[in-house]
């Protein structure tokens, strides 16, 4: 039996109410400790607030829309360890957290460059295929505990130097700490 027009209009609203709060649903249930930024594919909240998105805003920062990631989001990526001793280090650690290219693929980034950002607003790029040659982590534990913000904490970049001798020659600066924010820019040079 046909729809009337009144019952197609319901269906309609009916569908996109339930299409926003898909959209609602995939929001992080907990506190935000990452947003991702720029290039991403796949988001769950809007544009740049500058009243709520302080610290973004007085960076410069600037966005359409962005994935935010909590504690819960990002550890369910999967987890993975690395243990490194630093040279300037007086004893190795271990880090956990998930490989910084699912973080990515999460948000729907498979390409160009990101660039950490540090809550002091210290930032670099690190190129794609960085994470596709090593098993580069967004660590969010040391020695089993989160590390703290006041620390090097919400999330650390952590290559795992002692895995790979190689990455003893590669930049220090792509070890970035107090990350909070990833910029995905597409089409970098990799």
């Amino acid at each position: 039996m046909p729809m009337s027009l009144h019952a197609a209009a319901l269906a309609a609203v009916i569908c996109h109410a339930g299409l926003s709060l898909a959209q609602d649903a995939s929001r992080p249930a907990g506190p935000v400790v990452l947003t991702v930024t720029g290039d991403v594919g796949q988001t769950n909240r809007g544009p740049l607030d500058p009243f709520a998105d302080k610290l973004m805003d007085a960076q410069g920062t600037r966005f359409e829309r962005a994935m935010e990631f909590d504690q819960a989001a990002l550890t369910a990526l999967g987890m993975h360890t690395a243990s490194v001793r630093y040279p300037t280090w007086p004893a190795a650690h271990t880090f956990e957290g998930p490989l910084l290219k699912d973080v990515l693929n999460a948000a729907g980034v498979a390409s160009g460059a990101v660039q950490p950002v540090a809550l002091d607003g210290y930032a670099t790029e690190i190129p794609y295929s960085d994470l596709e040659t090593w098993p580069v982590i967004l660590a969010l534990k040391m020695e089993g505990r989160w590390l703290p913000i006041g620390g090097a904490g919400p999330a650390w970049v952590i290559y795992p130097r002692d895995s790979f001798p190689e990455l003893a020659q590669e930049d220090d600066a792509k070890w970035v700490w107090g990350v909070s924010h990833l910029r995905a820019v597409r089409g970098q040079t990799p």
